[in-house]
């Protein structure tokens, strides 16, 4: 079995792994790089029999339809993944038409992609080729997978995984296969998460202290936004609370994927409390009487959270609290570090009190060791990260399991 590594090595973004295993031949994401610059993957040079995507993100699904482009593999994914892949790929094509007046592909390959997907659940058994795969739950966002391959040899690849419990995920313990080969995410390998608890206590103490002012809340629109909307709303923070941008119809479809969620019930009535914007109008009108706003984009490049900060970047009343990572080099990167807000249009300082709160959806440095540890594989491959050779290292190491960081255009025999 053959692992060549098309994108997604020592960096976050662009996943692309092609596995080979005697006449099957099955890739592993196919993923975009969008901050500072777009990258696509390494085209694969052999004909595909499958495409898995463990989630939605762009980083891991952004470049699949591309690939229909010039064959046409069965797409291997959860249902929720693809109805939330479809939101993000339309509005990519969308994007980049306006600012680039080209994509790398049009709603043509979207459709054909739609024609060959192939839908499993988690727990279920299926055969690719020679391959037999199986899905675990990964509680990253609503639909997220690890991957299981069997065929010459056993790879489990973690995709994004997370193994803390949140308001809108559950977590349970898995009982993963022995594995010859473990793939696993290193986005934080260099450290760790603060207590989720006390993180959602101090957010919500913050949002109090601005009751009667307005509240930004920049989130990632498909799983954060819907995630704060749950801490909110379990926290007792039910009144003036608006969703804008994408995060509404990732919204809907999160609950219409309810076998995904912890608790579609309680999501349902968090839905039925938020008031949905769609108008400039509305928009205006939060700006003066004030509001929770929980609105795209997570990173302040692009979406609603330009207009609300803006109009408000002055206000003492006001208040800016973000709720992701922030790639280097983009706007909300930026503003963190210098309190100045900055994109290719427009450079203003932000006069509000910001703050930066940990949501992630990734497993921190203690849980990825305790993952690699409890799967016990007889190698490590480390991908999407920023210190994947170091952390190959330490697993080395600590762990005494062979452990690799490739890059991009490696191939590695298991």
């Amino acid at each position: 079995m053959i692992i060549e590594f098309l994108g997604g090595c020592r960096q976050i973004g662009r996943e692309a792994f092609l596995v080979k295993d005697k006449k099957t031949n099955v890739l592993l994401e196919y993923g975009v790089e969008l901050q500072p610059n777009i990258q696509i993957p390494l085209l694969p040079t052999v004909k595909l029999d499958g495409i898995f995507v463990t989630h939605a993100h762009l980083d891991h699904s952004g470049m699949v339809p591309l690939i229909y482009k010039i064959q046409n593999p069965n797409l291997y994914t959860t249902p929720a993944t693809l109805d939330l892949m479809n939101l993000l790929l339309e509005d990519y094509i969308k994007v980049a038409k306006l600012t680039r007046g080209f994509g790398e592909y049009t709603k043509h390959d979207l459709i054909k992609m739609n024609k060959y997907f192939r839908p499993h659940p988690y727990n279920q058994k299926f055969r690719v080729g020679n391959l037999h795969a199986e899905f675990f739950d990964a509680s990253h966002i609503p639909g997220s997978a690890s991957v299981f391959l069997d065929g010459s040899k056993k790879i489990l690849y973690t995709g994004d995984i997370n193994t803390v419990e949140t308001n809108l995920l559950s977590y349970k313990e898995i009982n993963y296969p022995r594995v010859d080969c473990l793939i696993t995410e290193s986005t934080y390998s260099e450290r760790e998460h603060p207590d989720r608890k006390l993180e959602e206590k101090r957010l919500i103490k913050k949002v109090l202290e601005y009751e009667h002012g307005t509240v930004l809340l920049p989130t990632f629109a498909v799983g954060r936004a819907q995630e704060i909307l749950m801490t909110l709303y379990t926290n007792g923070i039910k009144e003036n609370i608006y969703l804008d941008g994408m995060a509404q119809k990732a919204a809907d479809l999160i609950l219409y994927h309810k076998n995904y969620v912890k608790d579609a019930l309680t999501l349902k009535k968090v839905l039925k409390h938020v008031n949905f914007v769609r108008t400039r109008k509305q928009r205006d009108r939060i700006v003066r009487e004030g509001g929770i706003v929980v609105t795209t984009s997570g990173m302040l490049n692009g979406g609603p959270i330009l207009h609300y900060l803006k109009k408000v970047r002055d206000n003492k009343n006001a208040c800016l609290f973000i709720t992701g990572f922030q790639a280097p080099g983009t706007p909300g990167e930026k503003l963190l570090r210098t309190g100045y807000f900055e994109n290719d249009e427009n450079k203003f300082k932000v006069n509000l009190e910001i703050q930066k709160f940990d949501f992630s959806g990734h497993a921190g440095r203690k849980e990825l060791f305790d993952l690699i540890e409890k799967i016990s594989p007889k190698k490590v491959i480390c991908v999407h990260g920023d210190h994947t050779p170091k952390f190959a290292k330490e697993i080395e190491k600590k762990l005494n399991i062979e452990s690799l960081a490739p890059d991009v255009g490696d191939s590695v025999e298991v």
